[in-house]
């Protein structure tokens, strides 16, 4: 496995006039981790639209006997889309952001662990908003990704710095996910914390 890569060693968070030092100070960041190797990708990013859907898994069964039907739930689960814009104020935040896409994207596929068998990619905790959380205790959430899409607003214009090189201004991320419940002790009378989900 090689070195976990930090989702904070990059300059444009220390660019005070930039979109990233701007967002640092505020704490206006998405900060995505991949479980499989630990390596890390931020973005200064506004939020654009959230949903957090819980369904639960029911059946029913119907008897001759029974007025009403048997009705038995299996388990819940959660799913979360999330949209998402990075802005990018110059050459070097654009170029930044770039990468952390590149590198996102690739959370998303298989990797071959060193004793040859397969990981799989895309289970990446997601932390920086406070309706993500899965306890109070906790600033982050387990999620299965199934689905990133990016989008160029090109109506937001282009930076080019050359005439080989051109990043766009604005860019919108949507990502779909599943999230994967907290474990609790076998001692715990819930399979769940008894603060999950945390909205506060």
């Amino acid at each position: 496995m090689s070195t976990p890569l930090s989702a904070y060693s990059r300059p444009i968070y220390i660019d005070a006039v930039g979109v990233g030092g701007f967002a640092a100070a505020r704490e206006y960041i998405l900060t995505f981790t991949h479980l499989e190797t630990g390596h890390s990708v931020s973005f200064p990013a506004t939020i654009q639209n959230f949903s957090d859907t819980h369904t639960a898994e029911i059946s029913e069964k119907v008897f001759a006997d029974r007025m009403d039907p048997l009705v038995q739930q299996a388990s819940t689960g959660r799913k979360i889309s999330l949209s998402f814009k990075v802005l990018n104020a110059s050459v070097e935040e654009a170029r930044y952001n770039e990468q952390s896409i590149n590198m996102l994207i690739q959370m998303m596929y298989p990797r071959l662990r060193d004793n040859g068998e397969v990981g799989i990619g895309s289970f990446i905790s997601i932390s920086g908003f406070n309706l993500l959380k899965d306890s109070s205790t906790k600033k982050s959430t387990k999620c299965l990704v199934s689905n990133i899409n990016y989008s160029l607003n090109v109506d937001e214009g282009f930076i080019t710095p050359n005439a080989e090189e051109c990043h766009p201004v604005s860019i919108t991320i949507d990502l779909s996910a599943e999230a994967i419940l907290p474990k609790t002790s076998k001692d715990s009378p819930s399979p769940l914390s008894s603060n999950y989900p945390s909205y506060l």
